[in-house]
């Protein structure tokens, strides 16, 4: 294991741990009022402890890109909560690392066009067998055109610093599609909108082999269940859910509820799946899902996961959480896009006060 350590003084410290422990209860437990917090995940595991006048940190990496995620998950929590960019001093292991471990420049093997709506590229990735392979979501980073690319770079504090100006990057959460460890290469999909901004929709379309990109992680796991299982997502949730489904046994107990324009855009997942059909109406302006999920009824055993637009996300996670009381450890609802807006949708704030 490395292993770095650090300090937090600040006077709100003990309130934003609680805060941070509060919004993640399936990581952090806490013993008392003032600690001391433990995070255990499967890159490591931090313990946070109350000393005299501030808050020690101690953390366990397995290796140096679990120590980064570590450092990163931290750091970048407490200046979210604080609302201030704070400075980290750690010492131990891995302190003058400034290539991030979990960063790999990729290159673009192929891109072929899968539907009408779904593009798939594929990647050489060096040094794959390092990686989380197992794990679903990567952002990518795209270069901007006819420059040489200024990836990004780890800070003192343990965490991220991004190229601005000219360099910026156009970085997008995807999902690992396929991983090929023999050959050292990743498959994305990447869904084709209608838009004039630069998106990486288009990038995929006109992509071509030699060209490289950016990529950060894996991380996130494949929705799993040992009862039964309600898999939820439009368009852009299909390749998680098809990873899923590549994962379950063939006496699993799931149900695959999957929007997508029209029947030309289905796909085989290898597992039978309720198709809802929006028939030309616009991406995120329809309540197919929401309807879908409200017409079922829950189990004590149930697990239920969505990746969808951000206004189908609060109606079944509200749904989930207020009439079906799900407790947290038996559903993932979350947002892939919103409709509206060209970049990933970020998590919900985590520095507002409690009411």
């Amino acid at each position: 294991m490395l292993q770095a350590t650090t300090r937090l003084s600040h006077p709100e410290a003990i309130e934003v741990m609680h805060r941070f422990q509060q919004d993640h209860p399936e990581f952090i437990t806490v013993d008392s009022a003032t600690g001391p917090w433990r995070m255990v995940i499967p890159a490591g595991s931090f313990m946070v402890r109350s000393e005299e006048d501030h808050l020690s940190v101690h953390a366990e990496g397995v290796d140096a890109i679990g120590l980064s995620y570590l450092k990163l998950i931290f750091v970048d929590h407490i200046r979210e909560y604080l609302e201030e960019d704070i400075e980290f001093v750690w010492s131990g292991d891995e302190t003058d690392t400034k290539e991030p471990p979990f960063f790999r420049q990729i290159t673009v093997v192929w891109s072929k066009r899968l539907t009408r709506s779904m593009q798939r590229v594929r990647f050489a990735v060096p040094d794959l067998e390092l990686l989380q392979h197992t794990e679903l979501h990567v952002r990518l980073l795209l270069p901007p055109k006819d420059r040489t690319p200024v990836w990004p770079w780890m800070t003192a504090s343990g965490g991220m610093a991004w190229p601005q100006g000219d360099d910026a990057l156009l970085a997008r959460i995807y999902t690992l599609r396929s991983v090929d460890l023999v050959a050292g290469e990743v498959e994305i999909d990447f869904v084709l909108h209608a838009c004039d901004a630069p998106s990486a929709g288009a990038w995929s379309m006109l992509c071509q082999p030699g060209d490289v990109a950016g990529m950060l992680g894996p991380s996130g796991h494949i929705p799993t269940a040992s009862g039964r299982l309600l898999l939820i997502g439009d368009e852009t949730a299909l390749p998680a859910i098809a990873r899923a489904c590549e994962a379950l046994p063939e006496d699993a107990d799931c149900e695959i509820l999957i929007e997508v324009n029209g029947p030309e855009d289905e796909m085989d997942l290898g597992w039978p799946v309720n198709w809802l059909h929006r028939n030309g109406a616009p991406a995120g302006t329809t309540s197919l899902l929401a309807d879908a999920v409200r017409a079922r009824e829950p189990s004590e055993d149930l697990y239920v996961w969505a990746g969808v637009e951000f206004g189908a996300f609060k109606d079944i996670r509200k749904h989930v959480r207020s009439v079906w009381n799900l407790p947290r450890k038996q559903h993932s609802v979350v947002a892939y896009w919103r409709s509206g807006s060209a970049g990933d949708v970020p998590e919900e704030s985590h520095h507002k006060k409690k009411a």
